[in-house]
């Protein structure tokens, strides 16, 4: 396969593809070439861009969902595999769709890999969206943890756990989900509604230092599935409500 890039009319190959701009970014899951949560993705960004730079696309559901389709044949994805596509509109009005690496499993699923949580103290910006400042956060973030651990968990100044819409985390405990922040992101709302398939209570409130590292479980959701915490400051963790949360988020392959 070739990943490619729809950049304002231009298919492009991604390494010839490059941002000059700051942007707003939504990462859509795709399966068979359709694109799940399209409308609330759209709908987001273009909330995003009008607050951040006073306008919007005027790229509609349908038009996104030809481009995908198109770019995902092109690039000649399986149609098995679920395959992320970034949508990023730029402060200049450029519009680009992305094709990321697809995963081999299809699907919003629990990934195999178990990471060790390393707690950072940090403040993100308040965003609805990904914005290139977002994203920049994020790969500092990652770098600053090299050698403590797999995966950030940020605290604010009041050791309280920061949550946000593009990757929220939950925690489980005597059989209850907790969360620090509810959002209308398309990540947040897949765990909600799984959390309420599986019958269990979801309770949105503030998270102590004291009270995350005697957590049950500990999980985090993108749009691509859920990563379970292995352990936290040697605390270790289990993933039996997280499996089962992650078997109930939508999108599923087609059983076809």
């Amino acid at each position: 396969m070739r990943l490619l890039v729809w950049d304002d009319g231009c298919v492009v190959e991604a390494s010839q593809f490059s941002l000059h701009h700051p942007y707003v970014l939504q990462r859509i899951h795709t399966i068979g070439y359709k694109a799940y949560n399209l409308e609330r993705h759209v709908a987001l960004m273009r909330d995003a861009s009008i607050a951040l730079f006073g306008f919007a696309s005027l790229c509609r559901v349908e038009d996104a969902a030809h481009i995908i389709r198109r770019l995902l044949e092109a690039s000649r994805v399986s149609l098995s595999l679920s395959c992320p596509v970034a949508m990023r509109l730029e402060s200049s009005g450029r519009l680009s769709f992305e094709v990321e690496m697809p995963s081999f499993t299809a699907g919003c699923y629990l990934r195999a890999s178990r990471p060790v949580a390393a707690l950072i103290r940090a403040s993100m910006p308040q965003s609805v969206v990904q914005t290139s400042v977002t994203v920049a956060i994020d790969a500092m973030t990652d770098s600053r943890i090299v050698g403590y651990g797999d995966v950030a968990l940020w605290l604010d100044d009041a050791d309280e756990l920061i949550s946000c819409p593009w990757r929220p985390v939950f925690g489980v405990y005597g059989g209850r989900v907790y969360t620090s922040a509810e959002y209308e992101s398309v990540e947040y709302v897949m765990a909600r509604d799984a959390i309420r398939r599986l019958g269990m209570e979801l309770e949105v409130r503030s998270i102590p230092l004291n009270a995350l590292i005697h957590m049950d479980e500990i999980f985090i959701v993108d749009v691509m599935g859920v990563t379970s915490v292995l352990s936290i400051k040697e605390h270790r963790l289990l993933s039996m409500a997280t499996s089962r949360i992650a078997d109930r988020m939508e999108p599923k392959p087609s059983k076809s």
